[in-house]
């Protein structure tokens, strides 16, 4: 029986294994810069869309008191026409701010 185990000598070299990581470890180095930029796009996307939304809440707000604007995003929150106030998904932190002519920027510190 154990003649059988040792006639098999089956495997992989030490060549072939370090091939397979060097092949894995440029397949890394592509996928990471990839990657990157597509999580960049998505909370520039992200960030966008919240701007669209809270001027849609600006507009609405506008109307239901008479053309008066909101000082600020937490108007918006406590008067009921959005359920809490959005984070910036480039930097985690509540920073959008209602320009006086009725549109939504991110004044995040980092460049979306």
């Amino acid at each position: 029986m154990l003649k059988l185990f040792m006639r098999s000598k089956k495997g992989f070299t030490l060549v072939e294994l370090m091939v397979v990581v060097i092949i894995l470890g440029i397949l890394v180095a592509i996928a990471i810069p990839i990657y990157n930029n597509v999580t960049g796009d998505a909370q520039k996307k992200a960030c966008a869309s919240n701007e669209r939304t809270l001027e849609g809440a600006v507009a609405m707000y506008q109307a239901a008191k008479g053309g008066a604007k909101p000082g600020n995003v937490n108007d918006l929150v406590t008067e009921g026409f959005i359920e809490a106030e959005p984070t910036c998904p480039v930097d985690g932190t509540s920073s959008y701010t209602i320009n006086p002519d009725g549109t939504v920027s991110c004044s995040s510190s980092q460049p979306h």
